[in-house]
């Protein structure tokens, strides 16, 4: 095996590598993305439904005065 042909070799065994933590980089982004997913519904379990209501339209950014109208609460229920 000549000088040209160990060199393609190792061209070859770095690219498998590097295809290889370009996958690994991925599949940690899906983890990464599930556990974020999983956090954010284990605080909303911690929450009423209404005060998940007022959370999301927070979110969505509504004002106090929107949450009123839509949620047919008062200021001082939608702020506490």
């Amino acid at each position: 095996m000549n000088q040209t042909e160990k060199l393609l070799m190792g061209i070859e065994n770095i690219l498998s590598v590097a295809s290889d933590l370009v996958q690994e980089v991925d599949r940690l982004k899906r983890v990464e993305e599930e556990c974020q997913m999983l956090k954010e519904k284990l605080f909303l379990k911690q929450l009423t439904t209404s005060e998940q209501d007022v959370f999301a339209l927070t979110l969505d950014g509504h004002s106090i005065t929107e949450m009123q109208n839509i949620l047919f609460r008062e200021e001082s229920t939608i702020k506490n």
